[in-house]
């Protein structure tokens, strides 16, 4: 092979991996839209679980039923950030986890979901029978 082609050969390459590092930012950001997709749907998950549990025990306090929800569940899901962390958690969140807080005087239950950056992609207040539901919204450019 002589010496115009290896040069050839390594400009060609050189022009793939500039091309793939252009083209990188787009193909990970549909992967972690995919991944705060599964967050969504987790609080989803988690809102009718609990809604489905306090019409069972309307006395139960809404701590408890928290609790039981996000147990019951974790065996079921995990976080889609980090497979080791759990999907549901009382207290430190994570990227990828949905964040459960209740509160026993109001007896309402807040589901936050959290995204890639620990930012806030979906956040569910319950008070049985009802719940409200507020998602992230990005402009599209």
């Amino acid at each position: 092979m002589n010496k115009v082609a290896k040069i050839e050969i390594a400009v060609i390459i050189i022009l793939v991996l500039c091309i793939g590092l252009y083209l990188m930012p787009y193909l990970t950001g549909g992967l972690d839209k995919k991944k705060e997709a599964k967050v969504v749907a987790n609080a989803a998950v988690f809102t009718s679980k609990t809604l489905s549990n306090f019409a069972l025990n309307k006395k139960e306090k809404a701590s408890i039923v928290a609790k039981k929800t996000a147990d019951e569940l974790n065996t079921l899901s995990k976080n889609p950030f980090n497979k080791k962390l759990p999907a549901y958690v009382i207290e430190n969140p994570q990227s990828g986890s949905v964040i459960v807080q209740s509160d026993d005087e109001l007896q309402t239950v807040t589901v936050t979901g959290l995204g890639k950056e620990k930012q806030i992609v979906v956040r569910t207040v319950i008070k049985p029978p009802s719940f409200v539901t507020y998602q992230k919204y990005e402009d599209k450019k």
